[in-house]
């Protein structure tokens, strides 16, 4: 990739991310406080999946690093049994 696209990538990622984050903050932290028939409800799922949405990427996310670092650690394990016969 050349520099132009390099920037271009890392300005859409940048902008997305500030996006997200203040999509999420508005949902999780003002939502709750705006009555229940306002029109801004509209806009954002029910506030539960605020904390379920993050726990399960919190917990999907853990189990793909430990099973990676399981792996790698029995394949390491193997690796020196085989190299000590």
């Amino acid at each position: 990739m050349s520099t132009g696209t390099d920037k271009a990538v890392g300005a859409i990622a940048f902008f997305s991310a500030i996006a997200i984050f203040v999509y999420y903050t508005l949902w999780s932290l003002v939502m709750p406080f705006v009555d229940e028939d306002h029109p801004l409800q509209n806009y954002f799922p029910p506030w539960e999946y605020a904390i379920r949405i993050p726990l399960v990427i919190l917990i999907v996310g853990l189990t793909v690093i430990f099973s990676f670092l399981g792996l790698a650690m029995a394949k390491s394990k193997n690796a020196q049994t085989k190299k000590a016969k």
